[in-house]
């Protein structure tokens, strides 16, 4: 995973130009980095003329959503209101969360996905489910001024990301709020802007929107760990997330697996959602009550902290391959101690006077915790992403730590 450039624009400096001039240097949208790995897709339309984008026919923009990298986010008229990307999808939109989110500096996330009407998505097990094409998923990312106090008319929109299945693969694209919230902006080159939030005291940070490039570096997906070739690919819509209930607008609250097979975008749904693995929901707050749990319960919960927030880099499909950690939320931990990190040496962190990824029994001597801990260049994890500590997934991390028998790596 790289780190994020140096020269991030303000938010407020970006303008068309340089987003032109963004577009013509990065070929591929978030087809670039990763280390070695070679993208298959390549997702940009070079010679974009935006007359597509200017399309004024249906309630979708479904023309420029199948070939054109858009400038306005509003372009592709995905919502009822271009100004207010949380509510009121247009065309078949669903919205959707996940038991327990990717943590980015406390911003609340609105999900939505639109499946083309009259298409399902396949059921997988343990993967993304395999969306057809003309799918777009979207994420939008809102910071409230007190995260006690969340909400769309309590909060500032920061970004809205696009995955959108194409013909020739899945295609991620970054859009920048402007002040004013009525409209989002294509930023290949990313963008950073200065923030300040109220979470158990005021805390002022640099808010980074990662770059066309970067996108790879947590969404790709190898067919192996030996394989040079990797593919971009959804990350966060599997069946252990989605497997929970979820408020829908209509007021009735369901399962959102089962309430996906009844809308007709999901297909191959096991009979019993019950039998289907779940990921415990983790929420700021919870972590007051990690000293009442039973030890197997702050297990999972951890588990389902790092399949969300860690696993889709580090497992053996993933762009950490290397590290030989593997974090997914179904591989058994009694089974695979070392696969998690415990007695570990890690293949190219020096961890200052750490030595190993977990050592059981003592989390401030575990490089995991350490790098969980850090904001530090070279010593934070995950390396982008976020530009503050999630003191409450530390916690849980570190609870989960020092429950394990203490042994001595050493020996």
């Amino acid at each position: 995973m790289g780190m994020p450039r140096e020269s991030f624009m303000k938010f407020e400096n970006l303008t068309k130009t340089t987003i032109g001039i963004a577009v013509a240097a990065l070929l591929t949208a978030c087809g670039g980095g990763g280390g070695s790995s070679t993208d298959t897709n390549d997702n940009t339309n070079n010679g974009n003329t935006q007359s597509a984008c200017e399309s004024t026919t249906g309630a979708i923009n479904h023309q420029a959503l199948a070939s054109d990298n858009c400038t306005s986010l509003s372009s592709y008229r995905l919502f009822a209101n271009d100004a207010n990307p949380t509510t009121n999808p247009n065309g078949t939109g669903i919205a959707f969360d996940l038991n327990t989110p990717l943590f980015t500096d406390y911003a609340t996330k609105y999900r939505f996905v639109f499946v083309p009407e009259g298409e399902q998505a396949q059921y997988n097990e343990n993967e993304a489910f395999d969306f057809p094409v003309g799918t777009v998923i979207t994420k939008t990312f809102a910071l409230p001024t007190d995260t006690g106090v969340r909400g769309f008319e309590n909060e500032t929109l920061i970004e809205t990301r696009l995955m959108i299945h194409r013909e020739n693969g899945w295609t991620a694209l970054p859009y920048i709020w402007n002040e004013e919230g009525t409209d989002a902006t294509l930023a290949l080159a990313g963008g950073s802007s200065e923030r300040t939030i109220i979470h158990n005291g005021e805390l002022k940070f640099t808010y980074r929107v990662p770059d066309a490039n970067q996108c790879k570096q947590c969404h790709q997906f190898k067919a192996d760990s030996s394989s040079s070739l990797s593919k971009i690919t959804p990350i966060g819509p599997k069946a252990r997330s989605l497997n929970g209930d979820f408020n829908y607008a209509d007021g009735t609250t369901r399962n959102q697996l089962s309430y996906w097979e009844e809308a007709g975008i999901l297909a191959g749904l096991p009979a019993d959602v019950n039998s289907i693995p779940k990921i415990p929901a983790y929420k700021d707050g919870d972590q007051f009550g990690l000293q009442l749990m039973e030890v197997a319960e702050v297990q999972k919960l951890a588990k389902g902290y790092l399949d969300t927030n860690c696993a889709h880099c580090h497992r053996p499909e993933g762009g950490a391959s290397n590290t030989g950690l593997k974090l997914e939320y179904w591989r058994s931990f009694e089974d695979e101690p070392r696969a998690h990190g415990v007695c570990k040496q890690p293949v190219a962190y020096g961890g200052e006077s750490r030595s190993f990824d977990i050592v059981p029994g003592d989390a401030d001597a575990s490089i995991m915790h350490f790098r969980m801990n850090s904001n530090e260049r070279g010593d934070r994890m995950p390396e982008i992403g976020r530009a503050l500590v999630h003191t409450e997934g530390v916690e849980l991390i570190a609870r989960w730590i020092n429950n394990m028998t203490p042994v001595s790596c050493d020996g």
